[in-house]
């Protein structure tokens, strides 16, 4: 009912909270900071630029004058930033000419620089750039068709980021003050309890009245929102309980909350006396109490605050069944509603209105039907479904806006995860070749190591070979020597020396038989020990392949125990597979299948479903029908078949 007061508040309040008088000087924050002195700052080479860009951070902005000084002194400390490579200053400094932009209405210039910011979010750490920027991103997105989701997801951001930043509650505040302000004209009660919940948070950490001020604003417009849909006046009297505190709030802490809230304050007295309307007995003196403090606050010259006023009073003189008052009011208040959307219609869209001028014509419509003038009443309830047609159609429009997108999402997800497991299978191959290659290298060195060993004990044998050889010599000639010595003296001994030399030739030709015949018993026993490896490498091949086979189906059945105990049936199936399938899954016939396929293959032979198998290997039911699509392509399957029924089929035919 009140976007209208929404946006015309978040109009005066952004020139309340953010600008001085419209004077040649413009005064950057309350420390007195100037535009002129910042720039001699930033044009002093004597200071660094940390202190430059830390003076920048602590500007505020949204001032309609002197534009062109402005932008040439951010411009400068821009250009800087990029020689400094400082990406938290690149990204903070776009993103206060974007909103200098936006608040000057050029909204082309307001996208560029954006457009320039988000090349460097991603890079940025600094709290407070990032808040900034996603609430400018927020604020971009809200003012573009279809765009409430986004905006109101970059405003979670932003508040988080605000909160990781000490002492900057005032930024919170402004900050916050904006999105309860787009929140009122464009409700949301999701969003709206997850901000609520942040802004709590907010104040057990750091109390502020205006934070307070704005939360009550907040839970006010929740509990409508839920009035509205449940017609539970006991929901109503929360939504009073929360404007009443606001005022409150007001009247006690003026001294400390911000200038200008006397508009809220004024809006806060209307939406009391509409809400204590619409309770089943209402006390309409407090109603007519309202409407005099919202008058009495001023305003006379907003065009839509003087029909709102009329439309408050509408209601109570309708009430009251003072019917001639009520139709005077109700027309008053359509026709200054008329000349705001005159004065103001070319700054928003029309559907803007539409909310305003369907609850003006219904009451009208109420008005009429009450004097039972029904021919003109039935004008207005035409026009109250026409407008509601109109609100139903954009709705719906967004609707399919916004399922259409999270469709695309969905399927960027399911993309990013497959390529997230390509990624993943990438680099277990990447890994498995690597460590490969480190077994190649390492078993080269051990080989290269062996050999070099072989090689000195080798030398070292033949040395001792040699020493051995050159001792038996020295002996040999030492014998030679005592013989021909002896030789003369010792004749007869000489004599039998040779008969003993001639059984010597006799015993070495029988040696030289028995190493022949030693020879040939060792070559036959090695044959012999090659036999019987071979048999046993037979029977241990055989013995292997049933081992892993078990260990198959072992590990599966853990996998069930632990994360299906609820189908105990499914382990009972496991058990009565046959090793030959299982070799079959692993042979030509299937595409030489890997442990990993002939798992799944398993799951699908006893019949699990596709989100089983998921919840059994920890994986995304995607994932699981992507793995169905490559075992069906391994073994030549046509991909639409039955791939169960074909695993089964061919378990089946095993002998």
């Amino acid at each position: 009912m009140y976007n209208r007061v929404i946006i015309f508040m978040f109009l005066i309040c952004n020139v309340l909270l953010y600008s001085q008088e419209d004077r040649a000087t413009i005064y950057l924050n309350e420390n007195g900071l100037t535009i002129d002195s910042l720039a001699k700052v930033i044009d002093n080479e004597d200071i660094s630029y940390k202190e430059k860009v830390a003076l920048v951070y602590k500007c505020s902005y949204k001032k309609d004058t002197l534009r062109e000084k402005q932008i040439e002194v951010l411009n400068r400390i821009l250009k800087e930033s990029k020689k400094q490579k400082d990406v938290d200053g690149i990204l903070y400094l776009y993103v206060y000419l974007a909103d200098l932009y936006y608040v000057w209405e050029e909204n082309h210039l307001f996208d560029v620089y954006l457009d320039s910011a988000d090349l460097y979010m991603e890079d940025a750490t600094r709290p407070l750039s990032l808040a900034r920027y996603h609430f400018t991103k927020g604020t971009q997105a809200i003012n573009k068709p279809y765009g409430r989701k986004e905006g109101y997801k970059q405003f979670e951001n932003a508040i988080d980021y605000f909160n990781r930043i000490e002492n900057e509650i005032s930024s919170i505040e402004a900050t916050l003050y904006d999105i309860t302000i787009y929140t009122a004209n464009m409700p949301d009660t999701v969003f709206s309890k997850r901000i609520i919940g942040k802004i709590e948070n907010i104040l057990g950490r750091d109390y502020s009245p205006f934070i307070k001020f704005l939360l009550y604003s907040m839970k006010s417009d929740l509990y409508y929102e839920y009035f509205k849909t449940s017609k539970n006046e006991i929901i109503l009297d929360s939504a009073i309980h929360f404007e009443i505190e606001r005022v409150n709030i007001y009247n006690k802490e003026n001294d400390v909350l911000p200038a200008g809230l006397d508009y809220d304050i004024l809006q806060s007295y209307l939406l009391l006396a509409e809400y204590y309307s619409q309770k089943q007995n209402p006390d309409w003196n407090l109603i007519n109490s309202c409407i005099k403090n919202a008058e009495n606050i001023g305003y006379s010259d907003d065009y839509y605050i003087l029909s709102y006023t009329e439309y408050a009073k509408s209601i109570m003189y309708y009430g009251q069944k003072k019917f001639s008052d009520a139709e005077k009011s109700i027309k008053d208040a359509e026709k200054f509603l008329q000349m705001d959307i005159q004065q103001t219609g070319s700054m928003y869209p029309e559907e803007s209105y539409y909310s305003d001028e369907i609850a003006y014509a219904d009451l009208h419509c109420k008005i009429l039907m009450a004097q039972k003038n029904y021919k003109e009443a039935l004008v207005f309830n035409e026009l109250k479904n026409n407008l509601r047609k109109k609100l139903q159609d954009i709705e719906s429009q967004e609707i399919d806006f916004l399922y259409n997108t999270e469709k695309e999402d969905i399927k960027i997800e399911q993309l990013k995860n497959i390529n997230h497991q390509q990624l993943k299978s990438n680099i277990m191959l990447i890994m498995a070749i690597s460590l490969f290659i480190i077994l190649i290298v390492l078993l080269w060195a051990w080989l290269k190591m062996m050999n070099k060993n072989f090689r000195n004990h080798y030398k070292l044998i033949l040395k001792e070979k040699q020493e051995v050889e050159i001792n038996l010599k020295i002996n040999e000639e030492r014998a030679t020597k005592s013989l021909l010595e002896k030789y003369e003296i010792l004749s007869e001994s000489r004599i039998k020396e040779i008969e003993i030399e001639g059984k010597n030739r006799e015993i070495e030709i029988l040696l030289k038989e028995k190493e022949v015949f030693d020879n040939e018993i060792g070559a036959f026993t090695k044959r012999l020990h090659l036999l019987d490896k071979l048999s046993k490498n037979k029977k241990l091949v055989n013995t292997t392949g049933n081992i892993e086979n078990q260990l198959i189906i072992e590990d599966l059945i853990a996998l069930l125990n632990k994360k299906l105990p609820r189908k105990p049936e499914y382990i009972e199936l496991l058990r009565s597979i046959d090793n030959k399938y299982i070799t079959l899954l692993k042979s030509p016939f299937t595409g030489y299948l890997s442990k990993f396929y002939v798992k799944y293959c398993l799951c699908f032979t006893i019949g699990m479903e596709i989100s089983e198998v998921a919840e059994c290997f920890e994986i995304e039911p995607s994932s699981v029908h992507v793995l169905r699509y490559r075992l069906k392509k391994r073994i030549s399957f046509t991909i639409g078949g039955n791939l169960n029924e074909f695993l089964r089929k061919l378990r089946m035919t095993m002998p």
